[in-house]
């Protein structure tokens, strides 16, 4: 028979077990709170990740540093939300509201008119924005496309031209993705990202009218230029002539001589072969948006619309002279409008 337990053996057993109780609670409770506390952090990780730091930009909002697009009629491909070597930058992006008053606005004294910036409401309008860009990627004639690109009448002929050499449709049309505004005071601007069924989706820079119109800007949908890259390269026109491109600062200094105040940037075409390297005088006034414009992207794969221009007959194929920025990145802005 089985001899019986003593009271005191009995006493001890029932305090460890009760210990050994209170550790598993304590443990417990403290990967609770642990966990708690993680959640917690990546939320607000990922909130500050969606604030106005987001930038360079086309847009990389909406955690594109993991997605890939490009722009459209191109083949090149986006891959991160910075300034890397797959991918142009985009003019700087915001989560501000677009009906916030400036700093300006707020002080003693100051008359309370708000300052235009970005597209109000700008959730709220995404079935205009998307019947827009549907009807801008589904258009079967130029005429059409046109009416829903912005500056219509000005850039229409500048269409006729593109596409006797260039593909109307770009793909089949799927569905909006997402929208955000973009941070240039006095401008009704925004991204909006259009997905399609066949192809990588597209970032677009739009832009409401007064009426409340949403235009597409057509100009840096294909990044128009007035004339072929080779073209440019192989006959040297010394006339000034608009180009899209693509800057960086050059990592070997360029064979030839430069005055001593001039900047010097690789220029490369987004789509086509070929590199040249542009000079302009830094201290020269007219250059201070196109210094700002390198800065901002780290002088690294950062889109510029220049007029360019060759310095002479017989200048080197890989020098050309900077006659002349404009806008901001691939996009020409309007007048800002209060």
């Amino acid at each position: 028979m089985t001899e019986p337990i003593d009271k005191p053996r009995l006493s001890r057993i029932k305090r460890r077990e009760e210990m050994l109780n209170s550790i598993a609670k304590l443990i417990g409770c403290t990967a609770l709170v642990v966990t708690v506390a993680v959640v917690f952090y990546v939320i607000v990780i990922q909130l500050d990740k969606q604030g106005p730091k987001v930038d360079p930009a086309y847009v990389d909002a909406v955690e594109l540093a993991s997605q890939e697009y490009r722009w459209a009629g191109t083949e090149t491909v986006a891959k991160d939300a910075g300034l890397g070597v797959s991918r142009p930058a985009l003019p700087k992006l915001t989560a501000k509201p677009s009906n916030a008053p400036s700093l300006a606005n707020t002080l003693p004294g100051s008359q309370s008119v708000p300052t235009v910036s970005g597209i109000a409401n700008i959730e709220a309008k995404k079935p205009k924005i998307e019947a827009a860009i549907r009807q801008f990627f589904t258009a079967n004639s130029i005429a059409e496309k046109a009416l829903c690109s912005r500056d219509a009448e000005r850039v229409l002929p500048l269409m006729e031209v593109y596409y006797k050499k260039h593909q109307l449709i770009v793909g089949v049309w799927q569905k909006l993705g997402w929208v955000l505004n973009m941070d240039e005071p006095g401008q009704r601007l925004a991204y909006a990202q259009s997905l399609f069924e066949d192809v990588d989706p597209v970032c677009l820079i739009i832009e409401e009218t007064a009426s409340g119109e949403i235009h597409i800007d057509w100009e840096s949908s294909v990044r128009y230029s007035e004339l072929d890259w080779q073209e440019f390269i192989s006959t040297r026109p010394d006339q000034p002539t608009l180009f899209r491109v693509i800057a960086s600062k050059p990592v070997n200094s360029p064979e030839s001589s430069f005055s001593a105040g001039d900047e010097v940037i690789e220029l490369k075409h987004p789509a086509e072969q070929g590199t040249v390297y542009a000079y302009f005088n830094r201290a020269d006034p007219q250059f201070k948006t196109l210094v700002e414009q390198l800065q901002l992207g780290n002088w690294t794969n950062v889109p510029l619309t220049l007029r360019l221009c060759y310095p002479g007959p017989t200048s080197n194929a890989k020098t050309v002279r900077i006659a002349g920025v404009e806008g901001k990145g691939w996009l020409i802005l309007h007048k800002s409008r209060s």
